[in-house]
């Protein structure tokens, strides 16, 4: 008799240890979907500075860009499609994000845009939303503050060659990007 009882009672502690690894691996699965979600690194314009710097002898697409920028998701694609298929040759896709840093729920926007498109490159938050994070980088740029997506492709010695404030296609991009692509940096 007690061997039936043990029966049900081994069932039952079965599934309920089953059902525990389940929730287990699922709430695993939830917290590396979200660890391998692209780190969003909060940047000051120095900083900015420094990423076409470090990347001299390679051409520097800079973006800026935001989720709430209706263009700037037309042109986003065509980023990821561009990196992917000049990174090779020396291309070196910059973007920066105009999403509030200090709002969580633009974060979380960022985030989830970010998981859904899944950029070859990485996408760092700008440290402020005003006129002087541009300005920061390069005095030139942004009188009016309003220009989303802006665009600056920089040539493999890290000289401006072209400044956009409109989305790009990706013709235009590439029609940028290759001449400089095959041009070598002075020395």
């Amino acid at each position: 008799m007690k061997s039936q009882l043990r029966r049900p009672v081994m069932r039952l502690a079965c599934l309920a240890l089953g059902a525990l690894c389940i929730a287990a691996f699922a709430g695993r699965g939830i917290r590396a979907q979200s660890a391998s979600a692209p780190e969003m690194k909060i940047v000051e314009p120095k900083d900015v500075k420094a990423l076409i710097a470090g990347n001299k002898g390679k051409v520097v697409f800079l973006n800026f860009f935001a989720t709430y920028c209706v263009p700037c998701h037309k042109e986003f694609p065509d980023i990821i499609k561009l990196q992917t298929k000049y990174k090779s040759a020396g291309l070196e896709v910059v973007e920066i994000s105009m999403n509030d840093a200090s709002d969580p729920a633009d974060k979380a926007a960022m985030a989830k845009y970010l998981d859904e498109t899944k950029p070859s490159f990485a996408v760092y938050l700008a440290s402020s939303i005003d006129d002087d994070f541009y300005k920061g980088v390069d005095p030139h740029w942004a009188a009016d503050g309003e220009a989303l997506p802006m665009t600056t492709i920089f040539d493999r010695d890290g000289k401006v060659a072209h400044f956009y404030e409109k989305a790009l296609s990706f013709e235009e991009m590439e029609r940028d990007v290759t001449p400089l692509l095959k041009a070598s940096a002075s020395n």
